[in-house]
């Protein structure tokens, strides 16, 4: 709420937006210079196309990128009286592999000399955040914004955590040295990991494994290595695949790899807030 009297009753404008995180642990933020302003990546929707096409499209025209991970933090609504405007935008944690295409702004983007900058996420939220708006749109615009880095901020562990299993007697002869993964990266080429809400997909793989396992929770955000989201079985998702070592410092929690009564891993508590997909 911005304590701005009034309410419009027009019919809402739809758009899909971004929190776009790319291999390199940088996040996107959209500056237009020519009227100091700066905003999350994404745009409206076109008739007869779904937000997640909508949002796949605008990143690569504002960016150049790929989506090759969507991940919903939710909707934001917005009431203009001023102006009698109303929109809807949903919102979304998205990473990116790389820049695939030319950018591509509309005529309008241009005239106020937009272009995308990477930078870490204390950055675009400072940068957005402590912004002092100078009319009543930018004050709708830096709410919008705010209110979704607001939420990813204090729940980032919801947004960044990966993870990966090994055996708990190699976790004891790694957790202590400042990287570990040749093996991986020697036998398999890469890392694999999961993310949270893929995991029960991932989880069969260790059921008939005598050793006791243990689930590493890895936070991308401390992650020195790159990270890159790819669909190596076609099964049309994409997981995480870390090609370098991984500093022991990105661990941020180890878990028992639970087992129930017929020998299936059993969902841990911890890993509740993560829905199943």
């Amino acid at each position: 709420m911005l304590g701005i009297d009034g309410i419009s009753c027009a019919s809402p404008r739809y758009t899909a937006r971004a929190v776009l995180r790319n291999y390199d642990g940088k996040f996107a933020v959209m500056l237009m210079k020519k009227v100091n302003f700066q905003l999350l990546p994404g745009g409206g929707i076109d008739p007869g196309e779904d937000d997640i096409s909508a949002l796949r499209r605008e990143i690569l025209e504002e960016t150049g990128c790929s989506c090759d991970y969507i991940k919903e933090i939710g909707i934001v609504e917005e009431n203009r009286a001023h102006c009698d405007y109303t929109q809807v935008s949903y919102y979304y944690f998205v990473h990116t592999n790389g820049k695939i295409a030319n950018i591509n702004l509309t005529e309008g983007e241009k005239a106020i000399k937009t272009e995308v900058c990477w930078k870490s996420f204390d950055e675009i939220y400072r940068l957005i955040t402590e912004f002092v708006p100078k009319t009543e749109q930018q004050k709708f615009l830096r709410a919008r914004d705010t209110a979704v880095l607001e939420e990813v901020k204090n729940s980032f562990f919801k947004y960044s955590t990966i993870l990966h299993v090994m055996k708990e007697s190699s976790w004891e002869e790694f957790k202590n040295k400042e990287s570990w993964g040749k093996r991986n990266i020697e036998a398999e080429g890469f890392i694999h990991c999961s993310q949270p809400e893929y995991f029960w997909r991932v989880a069969p793989n260790f059921d008939n494994i005598d050793d006791e396992m243990v689930i590493l929770c890895i936070d991308e955000n401390k992650l020195s290595a790159k990270v890159l989201y790819e669909d190596g079985d076609n099964c049309g998702r994409s997981y995480p695949h870390i090609y370098e070592l991984i500093n022991s410092s990105a661990v941020t929690d180890v878990l028992p790899f639970l087992l129930d009564e017929n020998g299936k891993w059993l969902k841990n508590p911890e890993l509740e807030i993560f829905e199943d997909k």
